[in-house]
């Protein structure tokens, strides 16, 4: 990837960095991922400090976040002193279970209460009523995402690694 981006490039690392801030990640974290996903070549610290405009030390912060949630990967690069980075084969499936923790913690939280509202005979109608949805709904949704997840495993073995 040349060192100048193009404006397309720009655009969609822009748009990552909102999308990933709407997870809870850093907006740069985003805008890192972005930049990974549209390179030819892995990148170096300096050359993504350079492409993102931001401080070496950010840089480095982010990256290894990023690395030890499985967003992106260290690789060995051209200069063996530095470290490199592409983003992670399994990056999207990564990104799928963080939300997939999220629904499980909302299905947890459902069920504890829909089971102290329904021993302890003083919490209304109503609330024991929007428990008792908020379970369904996180139940199936939790269904969902490992029937998705055991899918995804069998397409995955369809696309050859880069």
């Amino acid at each position: 990837m040349p060192s100048k981006l193009s404006v397309t490039q720009k655009q969609f690392i822009e748009e990552m960095g909102n999308l990933y801030a709407t997870y809870g990640l850093s907006r740069l974290n985003g805008m890192l991922i972005g930049l990974l996903l549209c390179s030819e070549t892995p990148l170096s610290l300096d050359e993504i400090s350079a492409r993102l405009n931001r401080s070496k030390g950010l840089i480095s912060q982010a990256t290894r976040r990023l690395n030890s949630t499985g967003y992106i990967k260290k690789i060995e690069g051209p200069e063996s002193r530095k470290d490199y980075y592409i983003a992670d084969y399994d990056i999207f499936i990564n990104v799928f279970h963080f939300n997939m923790t999220t629904v499980r913690k909302n299905l947890s939280i459902a069920d504890q209460f829909l089971h102290l509202v329904k021993s302890d005979g003083k919490s209304s109608a109503r609330w024991k009523e929007n428990l008792e949805v908020m379970e369904l709904f996180y139940t199936n949704m939790n269904e969902f995402y490992e029937g998705f997840d055991m899918r995804w495993s069998e397409l995955k073995k369809r696309i050859a690694k880069p």
